[in-house]
This record gives structure tokens, sequence and C-alpha cells, in this order.
């Protein structure tokens, strides 16, 4: 028997959806989002310096082929292997068109 944990559901995101810094920085990836937070593959060790645990970000996820950008307040929480796992705070996402 599994006993689901999660908070909140999962949130679709498109298979190109990438990170960027609040300077337009590509950090990587994103994937597994829900409604607490999301991973971040780092694109390259620069990506990963920014992405240091419990440093808090603005980050723009950007999904090109559906024109999509949303900007969230972020605290990277912890790193495992590639992934970056970051957890939402303060506010809403803003879209930006």
């Amino acid at each position: 028997m599994s006993i689901n944990r999660r908070q909140f559901e999962r949130l679709k995101l498109s298979d190109d959806a990438i990170a960027l810094s609040e300077a337009g920085q590509r950090l990587g990836k994103v994937s597994a989002a829900g409604g607490g937070g999301f991973l971040i593959y780092p694109t390259s060790p620069e990506a990963s310096g920014l992405l240091t645990p419990g440093k808090r970000l603005t980050i723009t996820v950007h999904e090109p082929q559906q024109n999509v950008n949303s900007t969230v307040d972020v605290e990277v929480r912890y790193q495992d292997g590639q992934a970056v796992g970051v957890e939402f705070v303060g506010g809403e996402a803003k879209e930006k068109p």
C-alpha cells in the first residue's frame, strides 16, 4: 500500500521548460513542478554556482513552444546529484507577456 504524502498536485509543464535568472541567464531544465516548488537541472557550472542551498532568487520559467513565461520567487532547498530543488516563497507567480 502506497501513501501519497504530496501536499500539492504536480503542475503540467512542457518538456522544453527552462529556468532563467533575473538577469536572463539560462539556469537549466525545469522538471517535476508541484504547488510547493520544482526541480532544476543546471546547464553549466556557472548555473550550479547560482543555485546554492539557502539562496533566494527570482526565476522565470520559460516555455518556448507555448510562448509562456512565469516569474516566481524561490529559495534553493537542496542539491541531489544533478537536480536542484527549489521552493516557492512569498507571493504568487507573476505571468509576463
